[in-house]
């Protein structure tokens, strides 16, 4: 029986039982992740449940991750629990460590919990879809805006082999962005959006991703389609006005929706040990944003 539709408390959850997984975040309604998952379960003949819970604070997740019985095999996390889940974890993976933050949570069968961030793996495959055989290598990336998407977009663009970072942003707080940056082994740069020539800026990378609210990258469209490529990690509301100029220009680009179902499948996989059928996630989420 799928759970995709209900929103539980923490109590409501511990108190389920059988092979489970879920959600966690506040608030949590909006989440399409029990979408995805079922559908991966369904098409796999997985017996087993996905759920929204509603847990935003740290107390509600060390609890979860305290209490769980052996039948819980992962948690997804969403805003605002993402640095609690790293936290409060017993082991984490390099990735999530370098940029500070996990939205997934695997039991390792001894009581201890694994921390992943794979938002990672969900721009990584948008860059693929974006490149095809066309590798980054070398090559000048622009990020645009300094919130949590924008470190593990960072992650990704390292591990395609780009060679230097220029963040956009509206405030110094862009130089939150360089640690992570340097670490990875990229050459950092940024500017203010009102001190940047943001054209010129995009027309030298091989790749624009942008990880603002939909109506603040609205403005600065025109220039940032200057670039090679498009990566909008933003899916609300869908198309975006960025996806819609980059389009109307004939700007190759990949949306939030694949970032989407790019993350889901890698938590898929950690929660279940299966693959994902292949385009189930993607198809699944253009259905539920009425694309299809």
């Amino acid at each position: 029986m799928s759970a995709a539709g209900l929103v539980l408390t923490v109590d409501e959850f511990l108190e389920k039982s059988g092979p489970r997984c879920a959600v966690l975040g506040s608030p949590i309604e909006h989440s399409l992740s029990p979408e995805l998952h079922t559908a991966g379960y369904r098409a796999l003949g997985l017996d087993m449940d996905y759920f929204r819970v509603e847990a935003g604070e740290s107390r509600d997740i060390r609890r979860l991750l305290r209490e769980s019985d052996a039948d819980v095999r992962g948690f997804s996390v969403t805003m605002p629990g993402k640095q609690a889940a790293l936290e409060l974890a017993d082991l984490a993976t390099n990735r999530a460590q370098e940029i500070g933050s996990a939205n997934t949570l695997v039991p390792q069968g001894d009581g201890q919990w694994l921390a992943d961030n794979t938002d990672v793996d969900g721009v990584a495959s948008c860059l693929s879809y974006l490149r095809g055989d066309d590798p980054l290598q070398g090559t000048n990336a622009v990020i645009v805006g300094n919130g949590g998407t924008a470190r593990p977009a960072v992650a990704a663009l390292a591990a395609a082999g780009v060679s230097q970072v220029t963040v956009l942003a509206r405030s110094e707080r862009a130089l939150n962005l360089q640690a992570v940056v340097e670490t990875l082994g990229m050459k950092f740069s940024w500017s203010r959006f009102e001190d940047a020539d943001i054209a010129q800026t995009c027309a030298d990378a091989a790749v624009v991703v942008s990880t603002i609210p939909a109506h603040a990258a609205e403005e600065l469209a025109p220039a940032l389609c200057s670039a090679a490529g498009i990566v909008d990690v933003i899916y609300d509301p869908y198309p975006t006005p960025l996806l819609s100029a980059a389009r109307a220009q004939g700007v190759p680009h990949a949306d939030g929706l694949r970032m989407l179902a790019g993350q889901a499948e890698e938590q898929f996989r950690l929660f279940t040990g299966h693959s994902a059928p292949e385009g189930i996630m993607l198809d699944t989420v253009l259905r539920a944003k009425g694309q299809d």
